[in-house]
């Protein structure tokens, strides 16, 4: 199954998966565009992705993207999580696969990520007991896209604010991903099996979402190859646009779908490290691939069905 994976990285250096992505997720076109800045000519991603479709599912990426069973309904969804379209008309259990909290319950014993629960803001003695515990948490929307409502709880008063979030969230341990000054994720892109590609998304934010994309590179040393950088801008129609919605992509997604701003520097990571996010890349893309999607534990947005 095609998976954009979304990996914090601690001081200690250990990946934790923060979030999965099905469908047609950003990557591919961030990665394509972080290799022409750092090696001033394009990649073979597009190509290799029309190929690993061929060889494994023998079809090509649009028909095999097409054969999701939850695919159609997955745009509506996704829109509607936006706040920009009517719910699906149609449900199918594959897109349980969008709640945070379902993706931990499937994928923690699999895998590190960060310790979460689900927020209730009717009673918060949990939620305190998990904030003396760890110190620094993050709130986040169980069906939410780019950040929105992103909230770093770091006091009893923080959590209490946090109860006027009427919409289903959960809380996570904070993770301190950063480098140079810079809070940083790494995406990573798996299919049929195999590692596809990975980039980092840099910012002066709490977040990383849809920050400063960088190249990633395999190296001695943890660090930017130059942490004072120039960025270059592209504004541009992605490859995943095109597929996803040809034509008729919703305006308000013109950010997303065209503009990024690439750093003229690269995320460097240790060879261990590299290639743990690879594997565990992998072993997530395989157990997504074989999941009975019936047996996936509810999502909130199946109640207002």
């Amino acid at each position: 199954m095609y998976l954009g994976i979304d990996f914090l990285v601690s001081p200690s250096l250990k990946p934790f998966v923060a979030e999965v992505n099905v469908g047609l997720p950003g990557g591919a076109e961030e990665y394509e565009r972080t290799h022409l800045v750092f090696f001033q000519e394009p990649s073979d991603i597009f190509s290799r992705i029309e190929e690993i479709s061929n060889r494994v599912y023998r079809r090509p990426f649009k028909d095999y993207l097409d054969s999701l069973p939850f695919i159609k309904s997955l745009k509506t969804l996704k829109i509607w999580m936006d706040g920009e379209g009517p719910f699906p008309l149609e449900l199918h259990p594959g897109l349980r696969l969008e709640d945070k909290w379902v993706q931990y319950q499937i994928l923690s014993p699999l895998v590190p990520m960060p310790e979460t629960m689900v927020f209730d803001p009717r009673s918060l003695d949990t939620a305190e007991i998990f904030l003396r515990q760890k110190g620094r948490l993050v709130l986040k929307r169980r069906l939410g896209r780019g950040g929105r409502n992103f909230q770093v709880i770091d006091s009893p008063l923080a959590l209490s604010e946090a109860r006027s979030e009427v919409r289903p969230s959960v809380l996570q341990e904070y993770i301190d991903s950063r480098t140079q000054g810079y809070i940083f994720s790494v995406r990573s892109v798996a299919f049929g099996g195999e590692h596809v590609c990975l980039y980092a998304n840099l910012s002066r934010r709490d977040y990383s979402n849809h920050g400063i994309l960088a190249y990633v590179v395999e190296g001695d040393h943890f660090r930017l190859t130059n942490p004072i950088f120039e960025t270059e801008y592209f504004r541009q129609k992605s490859w995943e646009a095109k597929i996803w919605f040809e034509e008729a992509e919703p305006a308000y997604l013109y950010h997303n779908l065209y503009e990024d701003e690439v750093a003229r520097t690269a995320l460097i990571l240790p060879g261990g490290l590299f290639r743990a996010i690879q594997a565990l890349s992998i072993k997530i893309e395989r157990f997504y691939d074989n999941l009975d999607l019936n047996s996936l534990p509810l999502a909130p947005f199946e109640e207002k069905a």
